[in-house]
């Protein structure tokens, strides 16, 4: 609220507003109930209740003068009684807020925390040597999660800094005209009170709800708050009460229509079509029926989306596993420590260090099994999605949105604009038969419906005789608009013909009328009524029919009146509004003044010619069925929820196929009795209606209130209409959000689709909201997660092949990184227990964790949607992501990885070829190519040393004052690299020349230490810190294994041909020989800063071996492709509550509070506004 309000909300709790408060003598609820009785009118309910309370006490109550306006002395007093009209102000987000929320993830903040640790004991355990480049390590890890979150942040800040712009530009134009102390002044709609007059003017929206005082040619267009598409009459009270009588008087008024009695009731958030007058504020704020809305969308949504649950899940699971490997790989190493130490009886200090690095080991595995480039990849997969679904006319308000759509099991769509065009259209005409009108056809030929000596008859009844037009801009009726535009594509003008046929005499079309009527002038004088009404009306003043047929005109007698009546009954069972036109050929002398009681003349009367029965209806988009059709295959139900009656909206629901054929167990209920059996919504811990709960977290904490989580008060009666209930007629607000609400707590995934002010409380309230474009009103929009630019219900099955495809694509990702991640841990886990050391270096395992999982992200996230995706059911909202299938590959795939690996490790260095280079001549001269080649011809034990001695003549080479030689150099002992010991003397160690065909041609072993527990390659490398090529091998396989398992993690289904479709994806086809050059220079000049070896890396024939060993990676998988996934064991499923979950899994989450909504049009530039002249005027 804002801080110049001078009414607290505990002042406003004071007083529930059912008695009058102060010096007013009309209470607030007498005032809103009202307006509700208008919005839920049946007849004439609110007339009824103001004829009752009376305009007079309606004036002096609320303290103001109909003629002079407010006097202002009583602002404060006013407001305290009846409320202010302000919205609360949102406060946008600055960056480092963003910033933080999306660093308050689980997988970054345990990021952080080991990148931090790592930095630590790194850099303190490093050698002088190499602890300038020791913090790299850790350092790079701090470097992924800032880019992460920076990225999340860095779009939101664009988001909300948009929306401000959009809002303030918006704002400014909602001011209003009101009449204060007897003079006009402009206002902002904010600042309206009760007991103001406000001037009505054509194109202004309501700001309030309010009471028609003058009123002249006045309608408004009321379909975003009740659906209802044709233009509301409205008058003065006193008209009103006029209308009500007559129908009364008549026996009417139990089969009169909802609107034939004018309305005196304005509401808010509706928008005035046509004619001015003034209007008296009754109801402000969140009161007011737009009001109810607003509070509504105030409410706190679920803190996370199905995905980010399972990704919560699935992160913990990893997290477990890899501390328990942690644990498991310290106790293991420190074990056999301690188990060597105790037989060789020996301690020295420098072995803490040794222990240190054990601890070190069990950190990297945690940060190895942790898959930190899974929020980026999610992320980027998500980016690059909603980026397609925009050419597909998906405008993603929340990224998250995207996935969750893959999800859905249920759409609740609106008709009206969303499976409708929203614009009436000639379906049917009648004259002899029913002839059906292509509606879907631009270019249409008139002859293939009348011959061309009855076309006149046609035009002038349905095109001459009318008031509406086209152009500049379609205005009028609906109805004639639709004959305008049948005509037009016929390729005429319909203005030429008003011109060729000029009218002497009108007589316009009113609700008592019910027709409207011409007096054309023709050639040679001749004169003739044409006309055009309600059906019934019409066709009771015709007393001969025209057929088309021969062209003869015929006596309407009782048979052809029945056929007639026939044709009616059958249009209006497909929903159709039907309509007569008929003419009558009159004299000069023909009395054109006399009318009845009704306004109807005597000329229309009586002696009518028929000419046609037409059939009009706002027509289905043609690409619904088929949509609906692949939603149903796709396991997705359809539900229609729509203001109108029960008997449009099931001929609309089966010609769209959401009631199918012979479905007798199909619902079809009307909001109020469908609120009636289920008890509507209540609060879960009050189990009211209305409780004094917070609808969101912000006010809940800031006035120490629990947060209003909503419940269906009669679930059982629930649980027996939804599964069956396919149409929803006649809802309210309150009756669509109520469907939402129980199918959310039965742990569907609900889409609402809508395009009025009345759908936003269920679109906010969904997992996904579809607003309209353009025909959608801005609070709509606002509401919305996804935006059809289109207004096109077939973008809504893109946005579920996208939404799948989101989580397929992350699936596969999954599997490609899991898979990784557990032959790391595995080979970390084996190197631990094995050999005392990795396998794998950290800086190597952060080079696949971090480029080349965020490129494989890419990669796998990039892949488009096809059809195919429809063809199964949506999964589960809480089935495990990892699922059996899944769980065998990762698993199997592993495995196989590990198992080549190992023998890289353990026996590659007696088959793996080696090849002299520079550093035979530096790093490994003379004795030390020993640790080079494995075939080195060097004589290591002192029978091998003396034997070459007296072969080749060379003398021993005795090294003074050494008796002993150890791995670790002390004083008086010399390296077990460089010399043998026998008998307290050490010799050097000789060396045969290599020839390179018969020796030096196999490589040396790299492990560090023998399994034994001997030191190997370690007391070379202590020495020259010189990374082995055997290594360098082991790390290059691993990679191509990785990188021939992008291939298998395209397809999760056990397809056996994994290339298919793989040219159709270019950035698969170019990002992994990116990765692939990458490798190639990180392997040739990576050197010591990764652990490879120096003089650039690998030989070309030892990649083609590397290449040959990660081919079989995919060899493997196809393998597994033939093992039953019942075999695995079955990975679990968590029960996660929507509505409680706190876990953030990942920081992609689009903001959900009430903050949340002010980012509109998030993707657009404000000089690019897609929605055009619709967002500033709504027009049905």
């Amino acid at each position: 609220m804002a801080d110049d309000d001078p009414m607290t909300q505990q002042e406003q709790l004071k007083d529930d507003g059912t008695e009058p408060y102060g010096k007013f003598r009309v209470a607030k609820q007498t005032l809103c109930s009202i307006a509700y009785m208008c919005q839920e009118r049946v007849f004439a309910e609110e007339v009824d209740k103001l004829e009752e309370i009376g305009e007079k006490l309606i004036e002096e109550g609320l303290c103001t003068d109909f003629k002079q306006g407010l006097t202002m002395q009583d602002q404060a007093e006013r407001e305290r009684a009846f409320g202010h009209n302000r919205k609360p102000k949102i406060e946008p987000k600055g960056y480092c807020e963003l910033w933080l929320g999306a660093l308050n993830d689980f997988t970054m903040k345990v990021l952080c925390v080991a990148a931090v640790i790592s930095i630590i004991v790194d850099v303190t355990t490093a050698d002088e040597s190499y602890r300038q480049i020791a913090w790299i390590e850790g350092f790079a890890i701090l470097v992924a999660v800032i880019i992460s979150t920076n990225a999340n942040a860095v779009n939101d800040y664009q988001k909300e800094r948009q929306f401000q712009k959009l809002n303030e530009v918006a704002d400014e134009r909602k001011r209003v005209t009101v009449v204060r102390n007897g003079k006009k002044c402009d206002i902002h709609m904010s600042e309206v009170l009760v007991g103001d007059v406000v001037q009505i003017f054509e194109g202004m929206e309501i700001p309030a709800d309010g009471f028609v005082l003058e009123a002249s040619d006045l309608t408004s267009d009321e379909s975003a708050m009740t659906g209802e598409t044709d233009p509301i009459k409205k008058n003065v009270l006193s008209e009103c009460i006029n209308k009500r009588n007559q129908l009364k008087e008549e026996g009417a008024q139990n089969t009169a229509g909802h609107h034939d009695v004018p309305s005196p009731i304005m509401m808010s958030g509706t928008r005035v079509l046509s004619g001015e007058g003034k209007m008296l504020i009754l109801v402000v704020g969140d009161s007011s029926c737009a009001g109810k809305i607003a509070a509504l969308l105030r409410q706190d949504e679920p803190e996370a989306t199905p995905l980010q649950m399972k990704l919560t899940a699935i992160a913990e699971d990893i997290g477990k596993f890899g501390l328990i490997s942690a644990i498991l790989i310290v106790c293991v190493m420190c074990l056999r420590f301690g188990i060597e130490r105790g037989i060789n009886d020996d301690w020295e200090n420098y072995m803490v260090v040794t222990i240190i690095g054990y601890f070190i080991i069990g950190i990297t595995v945690v940060v190895v099994a942790i898959p930190e480039g899974l929020p980026l990849a999610v992320t980027l997969s998500l980016a690059y999605s909603t980026k397609q679904m925009l050419q597909d006319q998906n405008l993603v308000r929340k990224m998250a949105a995207c996935e969750t759509m893959g999800g859905a099991s249920m759409i609740c769509s609106d008709k009206t604009g969303t499976l409708t065009q929203n614009k009436m259209s000639l379906v049917n005409v009648w004259n002899d038969d029913i002839i059906e009108i292509d509606t879907y056809s631009e270019k249409q030929q008139l002859t293939s419906y009348f011959p061309q000596n009855f076309q006149e008859f046609f035009i002038q009844c349905a095109v001459v005789n009318g008031s509406a037009m086209l152009r500049p801009e379609p205005k009028g009726s609906k109805t004639e608009i639709a004959l305008l535009e049948f005509i037009e594509r016929c390729s005429m003008n319909y203005e030429e013909q008003r011109e060729k046929y000029p009218a002497s005499t009108k007589f316009p079309f009113s609700s008592q009328r019910k027709r409207m009527s011409m007096v054309l002038e023709l050639d040679g004088g001749r004169r003739r009524l044409v006309c055009k009404g309600a059906s019934e009306m019409v066709l009771a003043a015709c007393s001969q029919y025209h057929s088309k047929g021969n062209g003869s005109i015929v006596p309407m007698n009782q048979e052809l009146k029945q056929k007639v009546e026939k044709s009616i009954e059958t249009m209006a069972g497909r929903a159709l509004r039907t309509i007569c036109l008929a003419y009558k050929e009159i004299s000069a002398r023909e009395d054109l003044t006399t009318k009845d009681n009704k306004g109807v003349y005597a000329v229309e009367q009586s002696d009518l010619t028929l000419v046609a029965v037409l059939g009009i209806k706002d027509i289905l988009r043609q690409e619904v069925p088929r949509a609906i059709q692949l939603c149903r295959r796709a396991g997705i139900k359809v539900r229609m929820v729509t203001g109108d009656n029960k008997m449009t909206a099931r001929a609309i629901a089966k010609e769209c196929g959401i009631i199918t054929p012979g479905d007798d167990q199909s619902i079809v209920m009307e909001g109020p009795d469908f609120i009636a059996k289920i008890g509507g919504v209540v609060c879960t811990k009050c189990r009211t209606a209305v409780c004094p709960c917070a609808r969101d977290s912000t006010t809940a904490k800031k006035e120490n209130k629990d947060v209003r989580v909503d419940t269906i008060a009669n679930p059982q009666e629930f649980d027996k209409i939804y599964p069956h209930l396919d149409v929803l007629a006649r809802s309210r607000p309150e009756d669509k959000y109520a469907l939402v609400t129980g199918l959310i707590e039965r742990g569907h995934v609900v889409a609402v689709t809508g395009d009025g002010t009345n759908d936003a409380p269920a679109l906010k309230k969904a997992d996904v909201g579809f607003a309209m474009g353009i025909a959608g009103t801005e609070v709509a929009r606002e509401a919305a997660a996804i935006i059809l630019l289109d207004d096109n219900f077939n973008s809504i099955v893109k946005a579920v092949m996208w939404g799948r495809n989101v989580y397929d694509n992350i699936k596969k990702f999954l599997r490609f990184q899991l898979t990784a991640n557990l032959v790391s841990v595995g080979l970390t886990l084996i190197g631990a227990a094995v050999l005392s050391q990795e396998i794998l270096k950290p800086i190597q395992l952060l080079w696949v964790n971090l480029i080349m999982d965020t490129l494989g992200s890419l990669a796998l996230a990039t892949e488009p949607p096809t059809e195919k995706l429809l063809y199964r059911k949506p999964h589960d909202r809480n089935e495990y992501i990892i699922s059996k299938k899944m769980f065998k590959f990762i698993v199997g795939t592993a495995i196989i990885q590990i198992a080549v690996v190992l023998i890289i490790v353990f026996a590659g260095d007696s088959f793996l070829p080696e090849y002299p280079d520079e550093y035979d001549l530096t790093a490994f001269r003379g004795i030390k190519k020993r640790y080079k080649y494995s075939d080195h011809l060097c004589k290591t034990t002192y029978d091998e040393l003396k034997k070459y001695s007296e072969e080749s003549g060379r003398p021993l080479t005795l090294i003074p004052d050494i008796t002993e030689s150890r791995d670790v150099k002390k004083d008086g002992t010399c390296l077990s690299s460089e010399c043998v010991c026998h008998e307290k003397k050490c010799y050097e160690i000789m060396c045969e020349e290599c020839d390179f065909e018969t020796s030096c041609t196999i490589i040396a072993s790299g492990r560090l230490n023998t399994p034994e527990g001997g030191r190997d390659y370690a007391v070379f490398f202590e020495d020259s810190h010189e990374p082995s090529r055997h290594f360098t091998y082991v790390f290059n396989v691993f990679i191509m294994l990785q990188l021939f398992n992008f291939l298998n993690s395209r397809r999760f289904n056990d397809e056996i041909n994994i290339f298919e479709g793989l040219s159709k994806h270019s950035a698969f086809m170019i990002i992994v020989p990116v990765i692939f050059c990458i490798q190639i220079l990180m392997v040739t000049f990576g050197s010591k800063a990764i652990g490879l070896y120096g003089n650039f890396g690998l030989k070309i024939q030892q990649w083609l071996i590397g290449i040959g060993f990660g081919c079989i990676s995919i060899i493997g998988c196809f393998f597994l492709k033939f093992i039953k996934e019942d075999m695995c064991c079955e990975c679990g499923s968590k029960e996660i509550n929507p509505m409680e979950t706190e876990h953030k899994i990942i920081a992609l989450k689009g903001d959900h509070s009430s903050g949340g909504l002010a980012r509109r049009y998030s993707s657009l530039r404000h000089d690019q506004n897609p929605f055009g002249a619709a967002h500033q005027q709504h027009q049905h």
